[in-house]
């Protein structure tokens, strides 16, 4: 602890330096001014939790010492020391706070007794200070997670409003006779490039800094307050007041952010809602507002949902107009076809007005789609899949540059890197990928006629490549092929007695009842009827 003696007779000062113990206090530094501007200035200097100061003093007085002294809310108990005994100056002393009011000359054992009882009085109340800080300290920890889960759980299900009302009013300020509310949202993706530099391994600790950044401007205009969205890893803005100004209020704060930490972002706003029964609503419009923001204006950070409500529209450029050049490609390892068909598709997609993250999201879709189709045709099992590794690869993020920015080409890259991998994949596995989805094709239609011409059509190869390539493939020509398939589905068919033989032919594709037994006892060695003679259950006893 220290003590500060302001008096400007020396003597005093001195005095009171010898009569008190020092030590018995844990009193360590005793400081000496000679005037009211020198004790001013060590008392904002050394901060010290006792003073002794004289009335009457050139220049400043005792008395404007302590108005000073309560001014500066330092935690100080000051005991005066006066020659003066007039009801006046004790009053006034008391008035300013403090503590004692003691007569020269200095009487030893009133002097004693009297910094005993300030020691203790500062003493007790640096213990109090000390509680009432951790008690604060523990609440503005609490605080912001407490809203965190309180104010999710309401953007998820509004109707729980009764159970958090006593909550918000009492932490919050938010009392039953809130009647409106507007919700932003400011995004963590897209990510300006350097921040995604700085925060690729700390993204919490980034959003926990955007969140604190939007409290202190919500706070400081008493409009609302801010919390983080875990689900949603995003920061969420609640105005409950003066709506007309979220515009402007959020276009400070994405200034703020900026400055803080040198890096852009995306805010979305909805609409003023009813509250509670509207939280949902406002907010979902302010998410909307960012998924339909237009990617193409790169310098727009501020999304109201008004202007963005009407963008939603059909899936422009499909990617699915090009899903059979690039199947094709693929099957056929034409790697400069697969990169020709992404690049027609990407040209269409530069020529649109507006994209926004909805219209990319349905886009990968789309190819997430295709690449599943392509493993499934192709018979590419699990672990030619864990081969493949495209997995990790399918999942959605957007398409940006080095620099932060959307670019269409950076998918168009991944997706021709992720084909090309199938491609060879395929070509690797010593398949002819094209005619194994031939040979799909034809176990499922085997019962319709299949010629080689409509084969050519549909698959883009010659008649006699399919014809050559398919045995090359299956050990047997394609007609054995058809015919050992209708026989097997015949003979599961037979087993059931209720069937007729002309229902089984026309089951298994044969119009002609006759050209079936022929052909099942050219394939079997006996006719349909006795084949299921032989093999009919023997009848229950």
């Amino acid at each position: 602890m220290k003590a500060l003696i302001i008096d400007d007779e020396a003597h005093v000062r001195e005095t009171i330096r010898l009569l008190v113990d020092w030590k018995q206090y844990d009193i360590t530094e005793v400081l000496e001014a000679s005037s009211g501007e020198e004790g001013i200035r060590l008392m904002n200097d050394e901060k010290p939790q006792l003073v002794f100061t004289d009335i009457m003093m050139p220049g400043l007085t005792g008395l404007d010492v302590l108005s000073r002294i309560a001014e500066s809310g330092i935690p100080t108990k000051a005991i005066v020391i006066s020659g003066y005994d007039d009801f006046t100056y004790v009053r006034s002393a008391l008035q300013f706070g403090s503590f004692d009011y003691l007569l020269k000359p200095i009487d030893e054992e009133e002097l004693e007794e009297a910094v005993g009882r300030a020691v203790a009085a500062w003493r007790s109340e640096e213990n109090e200070r000390a509680r009432r800080l951790q008690s604060e300290t523990k609440a503005n920890l609490y605080k912001p997670m407490l809203a965190d889960k309180s104010f999710v759980q309401l953007l998820l299900d509004p109707e729980q409003y009764p159970l958090h009302a006593e909550t918000l009013e009492r932490e919050f300020g938010i009392g039953r006779d809130q009647k409106q509310v507007l919700a932003a949202v400011v995004s963590l993706q897209p990510l300006d490039a350097r921040l995604q530099a700085k925060f690729e391994s700390a993204m919490d600790l980034l959003l926990f800094a955007v969140t604190n950044i939007c409290s202190e401007f919500m706070s400081k205009s008493n409009l609302g307050l801010a919390f983080r969205h875990w689900h949603r890893h995003a920061a969420v803005l609640l105005f409950f007041d003066r709506f007309h100004q979220a515009g402007p209020i959020l276009e400070e704060i994405n200034a703020g952010l900026y400055a803080a930490l040198r890096g852009h972002f995306h805010l979305g706003y909805g609409t003023v809602q009813p509250f509670p029964s509207g939280i949902q609503r406002t907010f979902h419009e302010a998410e909307t507002a960012l998924q339909l923001r237009n990617l193409r204006e790169q310098d727009t950070f501020l999304h109201p949902y008004h202007v963005r409500r009407q963008a939603l529209g059909t899936l422009q450029a499909p990617l699915a107009a090009f899903e059979d050049e690039l199947t094709l490609a693929v099957r056929m390892n034409d790697l400069a076809g697969i990169r020709r068909a992404l690049g027609l598709w990407e040209t269409q997609i530069r020529k649109l007005p507006y994209i926004h993250t909805r219209q990319l999201e349905m886009w990968w879709q789309e190819f997430a789609l295709l690449h599943s189709r392509l493993l499934l045709e192709n018979e590419v099992g699990e672990d030619g899949e864990e081969q493949l590794g495209t997995a990790d690869d399918l999942s959605f993020c957007l398409p940006l540059d080095e620099h932060g920015k959307p670019d269409l080409t950076v998918w168009t890259k991944r997706m021709e890197s992720i084909l090309t991998g199938i491609a060879q994949f395929l070509l690797r596995g010593d398949r002819n990928p094209v005619i194994r989805s031939i040979e799909k094709y034809v176990r499922l239609h085997y019962r319709e006629q299949i010629l080689l011409d409509d084969l050519s059509e549909r698959f883009h190869l010659s008649p006699s490549h399919i014809s050559r390539s398919f045995k090359t493939e299956f050990g047997e020509n394609l007609s054995d092929y058809v015919t050992r398939l209708r026989i097997n589905k015949a003979k599961l068919l037979l087993a059931d007695p209720e069937l007729k033989i002309n229902t089984v032919a026309e089951a298994v594709g044969y119009q002609d009842e006759k050209y079936f037994s022929r052909a099942f006892k050219k394939s079997e060695g006996i006719s349909p009827n006795l084949f299921r003679k032989r093999n009919a259950c023997p009848a229950a006893e």
